[in-house]
C-alpha cells in the first residue's frame, strides 16, 4: 500500500509541480504573481495526483473487486492518497497571501485564520488531524455504540455523524484551512468504525450522491462558462500528464510491492480515476483566485475523463485467459450442505477444516488463520446472502472453492443487511496472484440469479447443489469468464 501510494503521489506530483513553476502557460495560467508562485505549482502537483475514493470503490464493487486483496489494496492507497492531498491543499491554502477574510461589525475585514502566520496555521492544522486520527478517532469509536442505543435508527447515527462533520469543518475554517478538509477527515475517524453498520455507510452515500453531490455539480456550471474557458492545450497536457503519471507511478508502485504486471496494471488505472475529488479541489482553487477558468475547465474534463476510463481499462488490462465454470471446480466435498456454525468465526472454522482434507495444505488451523485475519481487516459480504472469504497459501496448486449452505443464514455485515446464507471460501496458490480475481468473477456470476441462488439454498445434496449450477452454466449459453461478471444485485 505504502509504495503504490507514495509512487501514485511523487511521480505526477513532480511532474505537475515542475509544470507548474516553470510553464504556468501551457496550463492556462500566464504569468502568475510572484507570491502566486509557489502555491500554484504546488497545487498543480496535488491537482494532477489524486485520487477520488468514493469513484474507485464504486468501480471496483461494479467489477466485483471490492473484495479482492487487489480491491483492498487500491482502496488503503487512495484513502492515504487522499489524505495527503488534503494535507498539501491545505498548505496551499495557508500559503496564499490573502486568504479571504470576513467583514466584522465594524466593516473591518479579519483574517480567517485570526492573523496567525502560515506556519502557525500548517502546524496547528496538523495537531488536529493527529487528534482526529488518534484520541478522536478512538472517542468516537466508543460514542457510536452510546448513539445507536439510545437514539433512533438510522436518523441518531446519521445526526452524530453530520454534526461531527461540520464541527470539524468549522475548526479547521477557523484554522484558516477550507472547511472541507475538517469534513473529509471526520470522514476518516468515523468511517473506520466497526460499530457503523454497512447499511449505514451505504445510507451517507446515497444522501450525498443523490443530494449534496448535483447541487455541486450545478454550481459549477452557474458559475464558469466552459465554452469559452476551453484551452485544448491546457486540457491535453494536464489529461496526459495525470494519465501518464499516475498510471506509470502506481504500476512501478505495484511491481515494486510484488504485484503480478495485469495487477499493476489495474491498480494504476484505478488510482488514476479522479472523480468529484479532483472538481471539488479545482474548483476551491478557482475560489481562492489561484487558478484560471481555463484551468479549471481543464481539471474539470481531466476528472471526468480519467473516471471513465478507469473502470473499462480495469476491466480490460485483468480479463484472464483461462475460462472456467464454478461447478467445474466443485467437488462433493467442496460443498457444506448444513454446517452447524452460527458465527463467522465458526463458519470459517468449519470450512478451514474441509480445505484441510482435500487440500494439499493439511494444516486447518494455518488456513484460518490466514482467512481469519483478513475478514478481520473487513468483512467479505457480498449482497443477496454471499459471502466470499478468501486467502492465499503457500503449498497450493490450483485454486479452491468451498462453500457452506447455511439455511439460517451469517451474519457476515453485507451492506444490505441480508444474512449469508451460501458462503464461498476461496483459496488460491500465492504464485497466481491473478487467480483470485477469477474466482470472486465466477461466483459473482453463478450466483447472479435470485432462481439459482434458491435453488441452491433448496438443495438436500452437495450432488444436487452443484447439478444447479451445472444446469444453470448450460441454461446461459456461455462460460462464466470474469469480464462477463456484473454486480451482484443490479
Amino acid at each position: 500500500m505504502l509504495m503504490v501510494s507514495a509512487f501514485g503521489i511523487a511521480v505526477p506530483m513532480s511532474v505537475g509541480t515542475t509544470l507548474g513553476w516553470f510553464t504556468p502557460g501551457i496550463l492556462g495560467v500566464p504569468d502568475p504573481e510572484a507570491d502566486l508562485k509557489l502555491p500554484l505549482a504546488i497545487f498543480i502537483g496535488i491537482a494532477l495526483s489524486i485520487t477520488a475514493l468514493p469513484v474507485i470503490a464504486k468501480i471496483l464493487m461494479d467489477l466485483n473487486l471490492a473484495k479482492s486483496d487487489m480491491g483492498m489494496l487500491v482502496i488503503s492507497s487512495a484513502m492515504l492518497n487522499d489524505l495527503v492531498g488534503w494535507i498539501g491543499f491545505a498548505v496551499v491554502l495557508a500559503l496564499l497571501p490573502a486568504a479571504p477574510g470576513i467583514v466584522d461589525a465594524a466593516g473591518h475585514v479579519v483574517e480567517a485564520s485570526g492573523g496567525r502566520s502560515v506556519w502557525m496555521t500548517i502546524g496547528l492544522t496538523l495537531v488536529f488531524l493527529a487528534f482526529m486520527l488518534t484520541i478522536g478517532r478512538l472517542v468516537l469509536h466508543r460514542l457510536m455504540p452510546y448513539i445507536q442505543s439510545r437514539w433512533s435508527y438510522p436518523g441518531g447515527v446519521l445526526g452524530f455523524v453530520f454534526v461531527v462533520a461540520l464541527l470539524c469543518a468549522a475548526l479547521t475554517e477557523h484554522l484558516g484551512i477550507h472547511s472541507i478538509f475538517g469534513a473529509f477527515i471526520a470522514g476518516v475517524a468515523i468511517g473506520d468504525s466497526h460499530h457503523l453498520r454497512e447499511r449505514t455507510r451505504d445510507t451517507i452515500h446515497q444522501f450525498v450522491t443523490n443530494v449534496f453531490a448535483p447541487i455541486f455539480f450545478a454550481s459549477i456550471g452557474l458559475r464558469i462558462n466552459f465554452v469559452e474557458a476551453f484551452d485544448p492545450v491546457a486540457v491535453g497536457v494536464v489529461l496526459a500528464v495525470a494519465l501518464a503519471g499516475k498510471i506509470g507511478g502506481c504500476h512501478v508502485g505495484a511491481r515494486l510491492a510484488g504485484m503480478s504486471r495485469r495487477e499493476s496494471l489495474g491498480v494504476g488505472f484505478g488510482m488514476a480515476a479522479q472523480g468529484a475529488v479532483g472538481i471539488i479541489l479545482g474548483q476551491l482553487a478557482f475560489q481562492a483566485g489561484l487558478i484560471s477558468d481555463e484551468l479549471l475547465v481543464a481539471i474539470v474534463i481531466m476528472a471526468l475523463g480519467t473516471s471513465l476510463l478507469a473502470g473499462p481499462a480495469m476491466q480490460k488490462v485483468l480479463q484472464l485467459k483461462t475460462q472456467k465454470q464454478l461447478h467445474t471446480l466443485l467437488s462433493d466435498r467442496h460443498v457444506l450442505m448444513e454446517p452447524t456454525a452460527r458465527t463467522i468465526h465458526a463458519v470459517l472454522g468449519e470450512l478451514a477444516k474441509r480445505a484441510a482434507e482435500v487440500t494439499a495444505v493439511n494444516d486447518d488451523k494455518l488456513i484460518f488463520r490466514a482467512v481469519w485475519s483478513r475478514e478481520r481487516v473487513m468483512h467479505t459480504a457480498l449482497p443477496n446472502g454471499l459471502a466470499v472469504p478468501h486467502a492465499r497459501l503457500d503449498g497450493l496448486k490450483r485454486p479452491h472453492v468451498f462453500i457452506a449452505r447455511s439455511r439460517d443464514g451469517i451474519d457476515f455485515d453485507a451492506a444490505d443487511g441480508q444474512l449469508s446464507r451460501l458462503i464461498c471460501l476461496i483459496l488460491t496458490p500465492t504464485d497466481q496472484p491473478d487467480t483470485q480475481i477469477e474466482m470472486l468473477a465466477l461466483i459473482a456470476k453463478a450466483f447472479e440469479s435470485p432462481e439459482v441462488r434458491q435453488r441452491c439454498l433448496a438443495a438436500a445434496t452437495a450432488a444436487e447443489f452443484r447439478a444447479v449450477l451445472n444446469q444453470a452454466a448450460s441454461e446461459a449459453g456461455h462460460d462464466l469468464t470474469p469480464h462477463d461478471a456484473s454486480t451482484l444485485g443490479a
